[in-house]
C-alpha cells in the first residue's frame, strides 16, 4: 500500500498538500475524496493507493505534522536557558498546518494529542513538578493557556512580536493575571470577596 520510489512519494505529497490546502477553505468533515483528486487531477483509484479513506489521510497529515514540530523543538531545545526562550521556540516550531488543524476547520482530537505528544518535550521547564498538589490540573492549565494564547495571536495575524508574546506568556505561567489588573481594580475585588464572606 506505501510505495517508495520518488513519483509514489510526490503522489502522496501532492494528496496531502490538496489536503491542507481544502483545511484552509472548509472543515474537515466537508473534506471529500473526489474533492482532493480533483485538485491533484488524479484518479481515485490513486487516491486508494495511498490512503485507505479520507481519516486515514488526517491521520498521516497529522502525525507528520506533529513529528516535524518535535524534531524541531528537540533541535534547539539543549540552547534553552529559560521559560521565555522555551515559548519562542515552540512559537517558531508552530507553523500554519497546525493552527490549521487547531482551528475550528480542524480536528478537535487533534488538541489532545499536541498535549500528549509535545507536553512532555516541555515539561521539564515548566515551574511545576508531578510531586506538587494539583499537578495535572496546573498542566492543564499551562497547556490550555499556552495553545488558546496561540490561537489567538495567530487569529489576529501575530500583532505581537515573538519577543512580545513570548514574555507575556511566560509572564501569565509564572505570575497569572495579577501583573495586568489595575490596584484599583484588585481593591474592588477584595473588597466584594470580604463582603460576600
Amino acid at each position: 500500500m506505501k510505495k517508495q520510489s520518488k513519483t509514489a512519494k510526490h503522489t502522496r505529497q501532492c494528496f496531502l498538500d490538496a489536503f491542507w490546502s481544502l483545511l484552509g477553505e472548509k472543515p474537515i468533515s466537508k473534506i471529500a475524496v473526489n474533492e482532493l483528486t480533483r485538485r491533484t487531477t488524479y484518479n481515485r483509484g490513486t487516491f486508494y493507493e495511498y490512503f485507505l479513506d479520507i481519516d486515514d489521510l488526517v491521520a498521516n497529515a497529522e502525525a507528520e505534522l506533529l513529528e516535524e514540530v518535535k524534531q524541531t523543538i528537540l533541535q534547539v531545545m539543549p540552547e534553552t536557558d529559560s521559560l521565555g526562550h522555551l515559548f519562542q521556540i515552540v512559537f517558531t516550531a508552530m507553523n500554519e498546518k497546525l493552527y490549521l488543524l487547531l482551528g475550528p476547520n480542524g480536528d478537535s482530537a487533534f488538541f489532545s494529542r499536541v498535549k500528549s505528544e509535545l507536553l512532555p518535550l516541555v515539561e521539564e521547564y515548566l515551574p511545576v513538578s508531578p510531586d506538587m498538589p494539583y499537578f495535572d490540573y496546573l498542566m492543564d492549565y499551562v497547556n490550555s493557556a499556552v495553545f488558546s494564547l496561540l490561537k489567538l495571536w495567530n487569529e489576529r495575524g501575530k500583532d505581537l512580536s515573538t519577543d512580545e508574546i513570548s514574555a507575556l506568556m511566560q509572564n501569565l505561567v509564572l505570575h497569572g493575571l495579577m501583573d495586568y489588573i489595575p490596584s484599583d481594580a484588585l481593591i474592588k475585588n477584595s473588597e466584594f470577596i470580604t463582603a460576600s464572606k
